[in-house]
């Protein structure tokens, strides 16, 4: 939910590739609004090697996979982690779907374990919103287009007196749903969320600040956008249950830092409260009142963390480094109902984990063009859970209630050189680990359990710059040989899920980004992401004799890009297009066609006008209505479309 002033012309901010930080991309608030960035999932195609497979439930059951590894639908931990002004997420189910207004938004690829306590097995989002300046500011904007959406939000930041100062976020949208229900004659995916973020800075000296950060928000939507495939429209449906998804969630964190010439140091104290109640889903999303199915789902999820960080100073000769420690209690909680035609059954169940992580990364520049880096993260976690399910349908379920605690060391290495004054070559390999776990959704006790899964991740690239040109190149191929890669698994006996290991996994590819301005007042922005990640050893764990060798992995596109311009006009008007592209995506592990989507490219387009703090403008997104889906459920035959055209008008004041 970007509410920024229109991007002004500007030096060209430089992509971040180095030893010291790995291979990434650094998206500022002005490339948000380049490429109409407005939730996690329009990041797909625009940082390369990421993607996120979009259920359109408030992000309840997304996947976010990067260079091919990737999350469950529910109870694997998630392979992409999340911080969001040093506040780590938990599960990838509870990441916010929209986005605040961002200063600015890092896609960091490899494992991020020794730079973050939060776990990043395959990368790391981090988000950070903007600080207050030196002098009060005002920002609001507000939107209307296609479908009744609207939307407003309010920003300010800044000295409030006696050292404190303060920033303040208030955002509301709404829209219509795309979809309509035949039988119920309505919209059953209408959309609507309200929120707010604040936060109160303290400096009582130059070198130490206090940081009290609140966010509450409210996401209440209709039914889960699901169709059936076989229907002739994608945007309709005859389901006699609307459906319902309400999601709320809450944090409150006190961030202290310290400054001095023997670094910085940092303690962050965070708890967050994230409840969905309820997600209600047709599950034959037909009109069959007598024989219907359908599911509903309660689920809460506690998280408090607490993390103490140590940073070099930027003075501080050949080496830098990064370091600290973790600690994360999680519990997660839930009841789900699901009926099938007349008979129902129930599960309840409560997961409960902490980890407890040390983690540091220390780089050395031996010469004034070669450095070295290496750093190791090593994390504790342990694991229980209590579920019980009743069922009317054999065979007998008995409960489970089991624990297990493991401990994990996770290395890398790495290095760079700088060839000369325009080139710099990079090298790091890296071991990522995802812990293992229980599946409170499975089918029987025995498959409630599943291992950790362990990559050994390399890879090479080169970072090409001219200033002078404001011009900046990056390409990077890597490879990944991925033991015990954790796939989410239905049960085709059932409406189950749970998490089962393959038993190997290689996933190589290429990324390249670029940024240009070859002339006053155009920018071109462009990003492309090519991964092959099959299946080397995967016995299907439910039908004896057969494997996938061979196949692609599923939820993971084997390319995505991006590719747009800006031109700002002398008398304030601009314009302004890109184009985001996602290649052939498997929804199953058999890799059928009927579960298949193939590449799609949309076309988003703004023509506005920017002077002196206030802009207007008028947006498009997917201008040519292409249609297509972000998931697709191969158990009960249906999938969800993305986005229709969307046109509309936004207007924006800051002072």
């Amino acid at each position: 939910m970007q509410s920024q002033a229109a991007p002004q012309p500007k030096e060209l901010d430089p992509l971040v590739v180095n030893a010291a930080r790995d291979s990434g991309t650094v998206l500022t608030s002005k490339d948000l609004e380049f490429f109409q960035v407005e939730s996690v999932a329009d990041l797909s195609g625009i940082a390369p090697g990421l993607f996120v497979v979009n259920s359109d439930n408030g992000g309840y059951g997304d996947i976010i996979s990067m260079r091919g590894s990737a999350n469950t639908l529910f109870f694997s931990p998630p392979a992409v982690g999340m911080v969001v002004d040093d506040v780590p997420m938990g599960e990838v189910s509870s990441y916010p779907a929209g986005l605040l207004a961002m200063d600015h938004i890092g896609v960091y690829r490899g494992p991020q374990g020794t730079t973050y306590g939060r776990n990043g097995a395959a990368g790391m989002i981090e988000m950070t919103t903007p600080r207050p300046g030196k002098n009060n500011e005002f920002f609001m904007s507000t939107e209307y287009g296609s479908y009744d959406s609207w939307g407003a939000s309010l920003r300010t930041g800044g000295p409030l007196g006696a050292g404190f100062s303060q920033t303040l976020q208030l955002y509301h949208q709404e829209r219509d749903g795309f979809m309509h229900n035949t039988t119920l004659g309505n919209h059953p995916d209408d959309r609507s969320i309200s929120g707010g973020l604040a936060n109160l800075y303290w400096k009582p000296t130059e070198d130490t600040e206090w940081r009290l950060r609140i966010l509450a928000e409210r996401e209440n939507d209709g039914g889960q956008r699901l169709s059936r495939l076989v229907s002739p429209d994608p945007f309709e449906v005859a389901s006699d249950i609307s459906g319902e998804s309400v999601i709320e969630r809450q944090q409150v964190s006190l961030h202290w830092t310290k400054e001095g010439a023997w670094g910085t140091l940092k303690s962050i104290t965070a708890w967050q409260n994230w409840q969905l109640d309820p997600s209600v889903v047709d599950l034959d999303l037909l009109n069959t009142p007598v024989n219907g199915m359908s599911s509903r789902i309660v689920q809460d999820q506690k998280i408090w963390t607490q993390e103490f960080r140590w940073e070099s100073p930027e003075d501080a000769g050949p080496w830098s480094w990064r370091t600290g420690v973790f600690f994360m209690d999680q519990s997660s909680s839930g009841d789900t109902l699901r009926v099938f035609g007349g008979p129902s059954e129930s599960i309840n169940y409560r997961l409960d984990q902490w980890n407890l992580a040390a983690y540091g990364r220390a780089s050395y520049a031996v010469n004034a063009s070669l450095k070295l880096m290496a750093g190791a993260r090593l994390e504790y976690v342990d694991t229980h859970i209590d579920r019980t399910k009743t069922s009317p349908f054999p065979p007998p379920i008995f409960p489970v209630h089991d624990g297990m605690g493991e401990c994990y060391i996770s290395p890398e290495l790495g290095a760079s050189y700088v060839l000369s004054e325009s080139m710099r070559l990079f090298a790091r390999s890296a071991i990522g680990v995802k812990p293992a776990g229980f599946s409170a959704f499975a089918s029987t006790p025995a498959q409630a359990s599943y291992d950790d899964e362990t990559a050994w991740t390399n890879e090479v690239g080169a970072e090409y710059a001219l200033p002078a040109n404001h011009l900046t190149f990056s390409l990077t191929g890597f490879w990944n040989r991925i033991h015990n890669y954790q796939v989410n698994r239905p049960d085709m006996f059932s409406t189950d899920y749970f998490t089962v290991n393959a038993d190997q996994v290689t996933s190589l590819g290429l990324e390249a980004e670029v940024k240009w301005q070859p002339v006053d007042g155009l920018t071109v922005q462009a990003g492309a992401g090519y991964v092959n990640t099959g299946f080397d050893d995967y016995q299907d764990p439910l039908l004896p004799g057969v494997n996938y060798d061979g196949n692609k992995v599923p939820f993971v596109p084997e390319f995505t890009g991006s590719l747009g311009f800006r031109y700002d006009f002398p008398n304030g008007l601009y314009l302004q297009s890109s184009v985001r592209l996602t290649g052939s995506t498997y929804f199953n592990e058999a890799n059928d066609r009927a579960y298949r989507q193939g590449s799609y490219g949309c076309w988003d387009a703004e023509f506005g006008y920017a002077r002196q703090g206030f802009t207007v403008a008028v947006f498009g997104r997917n201008l040519l209505d292409e249609e297509y889906y972000t998931y697709i459920n191969s158990q009960i035959q249906a999938g969800s479309p993305g986005d229709p055209q969307v046109i509309g008008v936004r207007a924006t004041y800051e002072f």
